[in-house]
């Protein structure tokens, strides 16, 4: 049994995107709205033919998994559809890990509600049998819309587009469900892209990366979306340098779009956490490619990224601070130590930048963002920046651009942690920044050289940067801590500063430790 369903392509088959896509796999968009927001768009000329008739139809789901959701468990899909009089269609739908918004789909006619699972053939079907084994297939919940579907041409796209609205019921329970979906059935993925931004543009259309399936998984079991930490990419060495980038760029996207719905539906600081990191990745991916194409698209990218990333940082702040308090001088104190107004204080703050991160999540910069990029890739914008004579660069394998940005960051982390722990703070940061972009790179490009070698390199890396972390996250903290939040308050967060000044001491030796640790860390590239 392999590990996932059928892998994806290789990046370069990736790029061309303008004939009909495959009909094993799909790429669509999902755009959660309110009452309103579903009325506008059903009668937006955007989202509108003359003269082609699109009346509703009844499409009832049923989603089926083991008894151990070990279908869930690979985010992986099997469901049997109704729809009026005709033979129920069974399909079978995973995720292909290189781009969000893309799965592979197969589909049969089948006789009865029932799933079967031997209709399948090829690797798709192999590995799901394999899968499931000898478990029974259980109705684990199912969908009820009513769905008004429409044909779309933008440009040189062809663009099915469902309106659905309707229920899903898991028991005794239901959750509403009112949803625009996008799928490009031929043409440009680019075209198809940018469609969606125009939508976007005038529509309070917001982007859910959550399936239908998820979200019934969700309701089924009474769990919410969780935190979504980045992957480490897989980039042969072999891949060339224009693939990588493209994969890179969608890798950072994506990991943003995956921690909206956790944070979207719980105070999992996790997420909001990152959402900074895939944005910091981004911007340091952007800059990589930046120094041998001199693409503007490439700084206009990182600096959205960044504004996005410094309106989640109130949140940030407050929850690395909470984290301080508790993990530090309270667990010394049993009877609370007198914190509760200071946890009173950071609360209320606390509340307001969430307030202010959600509402952010449903304005249009953050959509709009995570669309742009899409064209931008499947258009591979940053040849525009070249001449045709150093187009050819971009047919170099990954690994040479890999080795050489890995050695310019790697010499510039050791320039500015030379005498670390004897440096101000503002320099700490400086070298943090550095050690930051150097493991992004070496996390970017690891599937290039020995991976075991890697890992050791990363995790040295990591350890040092995570203590560096720390002390920043205490300087920030200082700033709230000196505010007056009251007397009891004030004399609390005397107390944390104080904690934390006697801390820096053993600090300090855990990071010197740390700083040898990584100046012995074989660089893996060479």
């Amino acid at each position: 049994m392999t590990d996932t369903l059928p892998e994806p392509t290789a990046g370069e088959a990736a790029a061309a995107n303008t004939e009909p896509l495959p009909a094993d796999r799909e790429i669509e968009l999902k755009f959660t709205l309110d009452e309103a927001g579903f009325a506008a768009a059903l009668d937006s000329a955007l989202l509108r033919c003359e003269g082609q008739k699109s009346p509703a139809k009844k499409l009832v789901s049923v989603y089926y998994d083991t008894p151990d959701w070990d279908l869930l468990r690979r985010k992986t899909a099997l469901r049997v559809r109704r729809s009026g009089r005709g033979l129920p269609v069974m399909t079978l739908k995973w995720s292909e890990g290189e781009n969000l918004f893309s799965r592979g789909e197969i589909e049969h006619s089948v006789r009865t509600i029932a799933p079967d699972i031997s209709l399948f053939d090829g690797e798709a079907g192999d590995t799901l049998r394999a899968l499931v084994g000898e478990k029974p297939l259980q109705a684990k919940y199912e969908t009820r819309i009513h769905r008004t579907t429409r044909m779309i041409v933008a440009a040189a796209a062809s663009i099915e587009a469902a309106f659905d609205h309707g229920e899903i019921v898991a028991g005794d329970l239901t959750l509403p469900l009112r949803e625009l979906e996008l799928e490009l059935k031929s043409g440009p993925e680019a075209d198809f892209y940018a469609f969606a931004g125009r939508l976007a543009n005038v529509l309070p259309l917001r982007l859910d990366a959550v399936s239908k399936a998820e979200r019934a998984s969700h309701l089924a079991l009474n769990t919410a979306p969780t935190p979504v930490k980045a992957k480490i990419a897989t980039l042969p060495g072999d891949l060339n340098l224009d693939a990588a980038i493209g994969q890179i760029i969608l890798s950072t996207r994506d990991h943003f779009l995956a921690n909206w719905a956790s944070l979207r539906e719980s105070d999992d600081p996790e997420s909001i956490h990152q959402m900074r990191v895939a944005l910091r990745r981004l911007r340091a991916a952007l800059a990589m490619f930046k120094r041998v194409i001199p693409c503007v698209d490439f700084e206009r990218f990182r600096a959205r990224a960044k504004d996005l990333a410094c309106a989640f940082g109130p949140a940030r702040d407050c929850d690395a601070l909470r984290d301080l308090v508790e993990n530090g001088p309270l667990r010394h104190f049993p009877d609370g130590g007198g914190f509760a107004p200071l946890f009173d204080a950071l609360e209320e703050r606390r509340r307001d930048a969430y307030a202010q991160a959600r509402g952010l999540i449903e304005s249009a910069e953050p959509t709009l963002f995570a669309l742009d990029l899409g064209v931008f890739v499947a258009r591979r914008g940053w040849r525009n920046a070249l001449t045709a004579e150093n187009l050819g660069g971009l047919t170099e394998k990954v690994g040479l651009f890999a080795a050489e940005s890995l050695e310019r960051l790697h010499k510039r982390a050791l320039k500015k942690g030379r005498k670390l722990t004897s440096l101000p703070d503002a320099q700490r940061h400086e070298c943090r920044i550095a050690l930051k972009n150097l493991r992004y790179a070496a996390e970017f490009f690891s599937g290039a050289f020995d991976v075991d070698d890697a890992a050791d390199y990363i995790r040295a890396t990591a350890q040092l940067q995570t203590l560096l972390g720390a002390h920043n996250d205490v300087a920030t903290a200082e700033h709230f801590l000196t505010q007056s939040h009251g007397e009891s308050a004030t004399r609390a967060a005397g107390v944390v500063l104080g904690w934390y000044a006697r801390e820096a001491l053993n600090a300090d030796e855990r990071l010197a430790k740390a700083w040898r640790s990584f100046k012995r860390a074989r660089p893996f590239w060479r």
